[in-house]
């Protein structure tokens, strides 16, 4: 097929389309990133660099996931920080830019003191990055400035340390722009984007794996993934976060006035939509591509433009952050209609599972016969729309409104 083009505008950078690699395994080599270029891809955020002068030991196995499978909706990781050194990836950095200057190349990178990401910022920098994606997010890194540590896990659970180790970044930057990533993992996750904009960077990304214990040996009692009969806490992505993602997109992108870049269950073109609808300017994809492969960019690519090709849409920047008008709180939703669930007896594969749903869980207003006939009691149907979510057959259950004159 024909590559297809989506140019966007980020941190005042040009990028080809909206799609990168997120700090993960498929962004870990130069050689995978380099086939993820080939492939369509506009740019990588390279793997987290660790701190100066230390080479992390990595755990294996190091992943599990939910529903495992083809249907894998979550993926599980004890990952941490690369296993290279950071002049190891300053060497890539250069690799990566001659050989595909119309690709950006974004590092990832964390440190302990204000002196190592200082360091970290302007040996990237030299090298040829084209952004610093500040990592004070995920299970890792502590800011130790004097006798000073972050109260909470993660520097992005604090707000006065966010601006302060943005600015640290920021400062230490000649010219290259500053993208700081947050976590959901926080009682208001606007006031620690704000204080990556008072920091003085031009974008935040929103947002990191998720915390948390994805499941149990039923066999040690180990949490999984097992390390020889022991387990930890980890970084939780993939379709499971969406949710989450898309809701502190929304509550990020429309409380600061710098770009976001938008990471957390981006699966499928329309999940992209979505996104951008939401707020955010570029994407970054992990887990899809650890469950698909880098080709899954020819799906984005062609689905985006068939979309905005559809709407008369010429370009991804006019889409950004449409939705965002149409978020209410839930007093302001309209109150005045009358909604109920229809079935397509054409479709229905008579299953009655909407039946039980709404028996135990709805309005008890679906009946289902000795005949394994499914009729929608109309006078108790409040179209509550559960008896569609659990309808396997798409397009069969419909939820429709009449205004109540």
């Amino acid at each position: 097929m024909n590559r297809i083009d989506l140019p966007v505008k980020f941190c005042g950078i040009d990028f080809i389309n909206p799609f990168l690699l997120a700090a993960s395994p498929p962004s870990d080599s130069r050689e995978m990133t380099a086939r993820s270029f080939d492939a369509g891809w506009a740019g990588a955020v390279l793997k987290t660099v660790s701190p100066i002068g230390n080479k992390t030991p990595l755990r294996y196995p190091m992943m599990s996931s939910l529903n495992p499978g083809g249907n894998m909706i979550g993926l599980h990781n004890i990952d941490l920080y690369s296993d290279k050194l950071y002049e190891e990836w300053m060497a890539d950095i250069a690799w990566l830019k001659q050989r595909f200057p119309d690709h950006r190349i974004l590092l990832n990178i964390v440190g302990d003191t204000r002196d190592e990401w200082t360091t970290l910022v302007q040996k990237a920098e030299q090298a040829g990055a084209d952004l610093i994606e500040a990592g004070i997010s995920c299970p890792q890194g502590t800011v130790i400035e004097g006798e000073e540590k972050s109260d909470g896990w993660m520097v992005s659970q604090d707000a006065r340390l966010t601006e302060k180790v943005t600015r640290w970044t920021v400062e230490s930057a000649k010219s290259i722009p500053i993208l700081v990533k947050i976590t959901s993992l926080v009682t208001d996750i606007t006031s620690i984007a704000r204080a990556v904009e008072r920091g003085g960077a031009q974008g935040v990304c929103v947002i990191d794996s998720v915390e948390g214990i994805v499941g149990v040996d039923l066999g040690n009692y180990s949490p999984l993934p097992s390390v020889h009969g022991k387990g930890t806490h980890g970084g939780f992505t993939g379709r499971a976060i969406k949710p989450i993602a898309l809701r502190c997109v929304a509550d990020v992108a429309s409380s600061i006035n710098i770009q976001v870049s938008g990471v957390g269950g981006i699966y499928t073109w329309q999940d992209a939509v979505e996104f951008f609808l939401m707020g955010a300017t570029t994407l970054q994809v992990c887990t899809a591509i650890m469950h698909k492969g880098f080709g899954i960019i020819d799906h984005f690519l062609d689905g985006v433009s068939r979309y905005l090709d559809s709407k008369q849409i010429s370009s991804v920047s006019e889409i950004i952050g449409l939705g965002l008008s149409n978020i209410k709180s839930i007093e302001d939703l309209e109150i005045d209609t009358s909604v109920k669930s229809t079935i397509n007896k054409d479709l229905c594969v008579n299953c009655g599972l909407c039946y039980v749903a709404c028996r135990d869980g709805g309005h008890m207003a679906i009946d289902f016969d000795l005949e394994r006939n499914v009729t929608i009691i109309e006078q108790k149907c409040v179209g509550c729309g559960l008896c569609a979510q659990v309808c396997p057959v798409p397009d069969c259950i419909a939820i429709e409104s009449t205004s109540v004159g």
